[in-house]
Formats: structure tokens, C-alpha cells, sequence
């Protein structure tokens, strides 16, 4: 932990969930610093630990291990993540079906082998893809089928984003801003300002920012196929899957950057937005409330009509 007095602000720098994290408060003393240091990293560990599916002896993993053969048993905290599973699938009208890493296992190895799965095994993969099938409740969890497989990549690192802000204000800590991996939430104000200032990147330029945005008491998140994605047959797809067809997102949409009340409900409509494409995006956008969007497409770039209350210029 760096301490930087001239601003008056703590600053943590640190690797979690895959990806490189930053955590920027002010606090009433450094002692109290460094408990919420503490509380935030320890939770993190923990939370890694139980619910990632690249650790296998995580509490993910031997679900989906356990998948067509018995239940697991679940405390009371991990039936919070369940509900999160099942508010993801609700609120996205299925495009977030917790229940679809089959379809991601499918496709990276496509990429592996460097052709296209066939239609066949994409219509037999889409049948392990049901959260609604999943039995869960009363301290255990039941993946009906062998096969099917659990996935939180959806919406995990942005629920982590607004449990570390939830600690801050357990701490006391008013001024915060919660930054892992780009899925981004902040209370209060920086040193010197009246709001925090994020940079929405260009879709096409690396590291470069098309928009600034004033943010407090938000959360922002930005989906989108151009960074990530796989080469098969000399052609790039997105990551992003649509469980309906079972072929990776091919909208138009480059970025979608969502503003929301938390991280949570800003990565789950930026995603849901790459998915449906610009116009029926934005349209579910502007339809719902406290939410508020930018999207970069191949030919054009959309704004909420609630964005620019946000923006502060180019």
C-alpha cells in the first residue's frame, strides 16, 4: 500500500480475479487504512478461492464436477452468489445464463483446433445451457445434467466492485474509487474535484480515452469483443456468446460502456448490449432506469439520452 499525502489519498496496487486491480480512498487515519487494506484483500482471496473456475479445488469446480451425479453442499454466503446467478438471468431476459460455459468451452476449442464446431454439436451444447433447470436452495446446489457447468466470469469481477465500495463505507471511508480490471465504482470525490474523472476507451485506439465522464456514487463497466476474442479459420470472434444461437455476439457493436447505480448492473447491460447490437441495445438501455450508456460502433457511436448529464467533452 502507497500512501500519496500531497493528493490525500491511500492507494492499493495489487493482482486479483486475473486481471490488475486499483483501489484509490481517503481515510481518517492510516491505521484504518490499512484494516480496510486488509478486509478487501482477505475477502478477495477468499472469494477467488470458492468461486474461480481456474482453481480446481474451488467450490465452482467441484459443482461442475458434480454435475448429473449428486448435490453439493453450499453455505448460506454462497447461496448469495446463486441469487446473483438468477438475478443475471432475470434482469437480461436470458442473454446472462450462468449455465453457458459449456458454449465458452465449445468455442475455445474450436480456436484450438482451428475449425468451426459443426451445427450439431452446438445444438447438443445448447441443451446444457438452462439456469432454470438448476436446483438450488436449503444448503445445496444440483446441476441436473453431466456436462452442464457453472460460470460467474459474467458479472463476478463487477460484484466484487461493489462489495470492496460496500467495505469502504463499512469503514467509513466516503471517498473511494474501486478499479479492477476496468470494472469500475466510485463514492464521494477525489482530493481535488467535485466528482471522480474515467476515461471511456476509444474502441479502436488502445489505451486511448474518446470520453470523460463525472462520475460519484456509480458504477462503470465496458464490454466488448474488440480486445478479446478468438481466431478460427483466419477470422476473429468475439468472447462474448449468444446463448440463443450458440455463436459468439457478431453485432455491430464494438464497445458498450454502461453507467449504473453498481458495477453489477452496468456490466450486465453493457454485455447484454454487444449481444443485442446497437439499436435493440441502446432501446433496452434507455428503457431502463438509472442506466445510462455510451456505444462505439463499426459505423456510428450512440448515447443515452441521460449521458451527457456525465460527460465533460472529448
Amino acid at each position: 500500500m502507497s500512501e500519496n499525502l500531497r493528493r490525500g489519498l491511500f492507494r492499493l496496487k495489487f493482482q486479483a480475479l486475473g486481471t490488475v486491480c486499483e483501489i484509490q480512498f481517503r481515510a481518517a487515519s492510516v491505521e484504518v487504512a490499512k484494516e480496510f487494506r486488509k478486509a478487501t484483500l482477505g475477502w478477495l482471496r477468499e472469494y477467488e478461492a470458492k468461486w474461480s473456475r481456474f482453481k480446481p479445488d474451488s467450490l465452482l469446480c467441484q459443482i461442475n464436477a458434480k454435475a448429473g451425479v449428486s448435490p453439493v453442499e453450499i453455505t448460506e454466503e454462497d447461496e448469495e452468489i446463486l441469487r446473483l446467478c438468477d438475478h443475471a438471468y432475470r434482469i437480461s431476459d436470458g442473454l446472462h445464463d450462468p449455465t453457458s460455459f459449456p458454449l465458452t468451452a465449445l468455442w475455445d476449442q474450436a480456436e484450438k483446433k482451428g475449425r468451426f464446431p459443426s451445427d450439431l454439436d452446438i445444438s447438443k451444447t445448447k441443451k446444457l445451457v438452462s439456469w432454470p433447470l438448476v436446483e438450488w436452495g436449503k444448503g445445496k446446489i444440483s446441476l441436473p445434467m453431466p456436462g452442464m457447468a457453472l460460470e460467474i466470469g459474467g458479472f463476478g469481477k463487477e460484484y466484487a466492485v461493489d462489495r470492496l465500495v460496500e467495505f469502504a463505507r463499512q469503514f467509513r471511508i466516503d471517498d473511494c474509487l474501486v478499479d479492477l480490471g476496468r470494472d469500475i465504482s466510485a463514492i464521494g470525490t477525489p482530493p481535488h474535484g467535485p466528482a471522480w474523472v474515467l476515461g471511456v476507451e476509444d474502441a479502436r485506439m488502445k489505451d486511448a480515452a474518446s470520453f470523460r465522464l463525472a462520475v460519484s456514487g456509480k458504477g462503470l463497466a465496458t464490454s466488448g469483443n474488440e480486445r478479446r476474442y478468438r481466431l478460427i479459420g483466419g477470422k476473429k470472434f468475439g468472447h462474448i456468446i449468444d446463448p440463443r444461437s450458440g455463436w459468439p455476439a457478431t453485432t455491430e457493436v464494438i464497445t458498450a460502456s454502461c453507467l449504473a447505480d453498481d458495477c453489477l448492473t452496468a456490466g450486465l447491460f453493457s454485455t447484454s448490449a454487444c449481444i443485442l447490437g446497437m439499436t435493440d441495445g441502446m432501446k433496452v438501455i434507455e428503457q431502463t432506469i438509472g442506466l445510462e450508456a455510451i456505444l462505439q460502433g463499426s459505423e456510428q457511436t450512440l448515447f443515452s439520452s441521460r449521458i451527457h448529464h456525465s460527460m465533460l467533452g472529448s
